[in-house]
């Protein structure tokens, strides 16, 4: 919504890359002397061909190539420029190029941030920036659960939105805050269970020795994070976005499900256990069953709200422009002219970002997509056996589980839409792949 600030942040991700991917060399070595990557080769490959698929929606071509490989988007074209009909000339891919252009920037700084953080993790480890993402977590959080009930119309108390919209905390959307909170609350219950699996290990046997390890400085700390966890987990939930919600319930599923599955020891499992029905059940009492009962029998379900007719819309759009698309983010553009008439509001997203990348890529765009899917998910298959019981495990169980959460919202929002969350996205995708660092380099 406010493209000016879209550069400051392509300019601090380009930063928080370089001092990733310029780290010294010296501490990237294993004790065996060989050198530590920083993503896996495949991942890498898949994340430039993206890069490269999207430049190409903005080379121009003759009209007669771009006939051969969309024959919709002349008419289109003409449509958007009414010059195009009277002086037909050479034009991208892309029927919008400048938005397509903001786009490849983003995507390309945000992959660079992703491979300098898995980069910078491999020497620093990814304990401290885990903890400095959960204080940013809690004070996101704080700053929802405050100006709720104070709110005017005004973010921050003097912002005032330029397309109105439902504004929680920083956020002109809700359902954007619930998908920034469903990356992060994930990795806080990782660094919490984290913990948890190693603050007890020296802990001798009985319940009077359990109660007093709970005095001990790292009891301490971990209680902390379980209290800044209930914070982020009540500011997700006060959105009533039911997305956002549906998204933490399936969140505290699979954590429930790795604690149970690696937690060593009884006593550990049952704390964990306890924990999350217990966060759950106050999450419940303080909004109310009837509240969350009556948010979730608003919707017409036959329709999902409103957004079957968007998907549809968007499905029409990939059905004209299967193999080329029209050109990344510019789906705001092209459903102007492609929306049916008699609809009571314009709908600018697909609120479903498959859906959505499908008709502005084409299968030019989805294969590589895929291909970037699967490697991604076979680096953190291999990150998992390499863990054993350490603490990176649960880090990345975190993350895993965060972006399992937010790929569940995106069926029916466009949360990663917002660059603020695709950047966050990016570090998610890096904690989920990251090496931790080799004992010589931690010393």
């Amino acid at each position: 919504m406010y493209p000016w600030a879209y550069w400051p942040l392509i300019a601090l991700a380009l930063t928080a890359a370089g001092a990733g991917l310029l780290t010294d060399r010296a501490s990237l070595q294993t004790p065996g002397g060989h050198a530590r990557r920083s993503g896996g080769p495949g991942l890498i490959g898949a994340l430039t061909v993206v890069a490269v698929v999207v430049a190409l929606q903005l080379v121009p071509m003759p009209l007669t190539a771009l006939r051969a490989l969309n024959p919709n988007a002349i008419g289109l074209l003409q449509r958007l420029d009414p010059a195009f009909v009277f002086n037909p000339r050479a034009h991208a891919l892309s029927v919008w190029p400048a938005d397509t252009a903001i786009a490849l920037v983003l995507f390309v700084s945000f992959a660079a941030l992703l491979l300098g953080t898995v980069r910078l993790m491999a020497v620093a480890g990814a304990g401290l920036l885990v903890e400095m993402l959960i204080v940013s977590g809690v004070v996101l959080a704080l700053i929802g659960i405050v100006q709720k009930p104070l709110y005017t119309g005004k973010i921050y108390g003097f912002w005032i939105t330029q397309q109105g919209g439902s504004p929680f905390g920083p956020f002109v959307n809700r359902n954007h805050f619930a998908g920034w909170m469903l990356m992060v609350f994930p990795i806080a219950l990782g660094y919490l269970f984290a913990g948890l699996a190693r603050g007890m290990r020296g802990v001798r046997p009985g319940l009077r020795n359990r109660f007093l390890w709970l005095s001990s400085p790292d009891a301490n700390k971990l209680a902390m994070a379980a209290m800044g966890i209930g914070v982020m987990a009540l500011a997700l939930v006060l959105t009533m976005s039911r997305s956002g919600i549906g998204a933490l319930a399936l969140s505290l599923a699979i954590t429930g499900w790795f604690a149970l599955r690696r937690l060593p020891g009884r006593p550990r499992k049952v704390m964990a256990g306890g924990y999350l029905v217990l966060l759950a059940a106050l999450l419940v009492g303080w909004v109310g069953v009837e509240t969350l009962v009556a948010r979730f029998s608003q919707p017409d379900w036959s329709e999902f709200n409103g957004r079957r007719s968007a998907w549809s819309d968007a499905t029409a759009v990939f059905g004209r422009h299967w193999l080329t698309g029209t050109g990344l983010n510019t789906y705001q553009v092209v459903n102007v002219f492609y929306q049916p008439a008699g609809r009571e509001n314009f709908t600018s997203a697909a609120h479903n970002d498959y859906v959505q990348l499908a008709a502005e890529g084409g299968l030019l765009l989805i294969l590589p997509v895929a291909a970037c899917m699967l490697l991604l998910t076979r680096e953190v298959r291999r990150r998992f056996a390499e863990d054993g019981e350490s603490s990176a495990y649960w880090l990345r169980a975190g993350a895993v589980t965060g972006l399992l959460a937010i790929a569940l919202q995106e069926t029916v929002e466009f949360s990663l839409q917002i660059p603020g969350n695709a950047a966050l996205f990016a570090v998610v995708c890096a904690i989920a792949i990251h090496k931790p660092p080799a004992r010589s380099a931690a010393r």
